[in-house]
């Protein structure tokens, strides 16, 4: 599979091309997160963290447009780059097809990276996608109202969220969804900090 292959690189510095390129995720030898194994793909949170914050000041300056002036047309346009975004990162990760990934991985391109799993962060971008996608098909067909506005502020909050506190809603709702049975992942999730860290199931 392709985010399943396994690498012999320095996971102390994280490299631009992932091995394959087209992966969603990157596996290194003898990786540990928070001191436990990591045999799983993983993803840099600080390039994530960066995303998310280009993202957010994006989206910010859309809405804030929209709202005093009376015109959807930013937010027409970056909801329709940002759901094409994550669909992209659905499939291949963060580079080298994410726009705003690339930038990401370009602003941190000089530290060390914090690797976390991909398992909660496809997730996560799964209901970015969803939230892009209903933003940009309900705009550009010129429904609009307080709902959303509303829709547009939970979205930038959780952008927020994500690259300034370091807290991946969409991780937590996931790691909830495994205690509750509901999801089986393959790994444990090992999210920032290990926030939404859960025991590897049962060999």
């Amino acid at each position: 599979m392709a985010g399943n292959s396994v690498v012999r690189a320095d996971p102390t510095r994280a490299t631009f091309f992932k091995s394959p390129w087209y992966s969603f995720g990157q596996k290194f030898d003898n990786l540990t997160i928070y001191g436990r194994p990591a045999p799983f793909p993983v993803i840099d949170e600080r390039a994530v963290r960066a995303t998310a914050g280009t993202m957010l000041a994006l989206a910010a300056i859309a809405i804030s447009y929209a709202y005093f002036n009376k015109n959807l047309l930013p937010i027409k346009v970056i909801s329709v780059l940002f759901a094409s975004d994550f669909a992209i990162r659905q499939l291949t990760g963060m580079t080298p097809l994410s726009p705003f990934g690339i930038v990401g991985t370009l602003l941190v391109k000089n530290q060390r990276p914090e690797w976390v799993g991909t398992t909660q962060k496809r997730f996560a971008w799964a209901l970015g996608l969803i939230f892009a996608s209903t933003i940009a098909i309900l705009t550009n067909l010129n429904l609009h109202g307080p709902w959303l506005l509303a829709m547009g502020l939970t979205f930038i909050t959780l952008l927020w969220l994500e690259s300034v506190v370091g807290l991946c809603v969409g991780c937590k709702i996931y790691s909830f969804l495994i205690k509750m049975n509901l999801a089986h992942p393959a790994d444990a999730p090992a999210c920032g900090g290990g926030a939404c860290e859960i025991r590897p199931p049962a060999a």
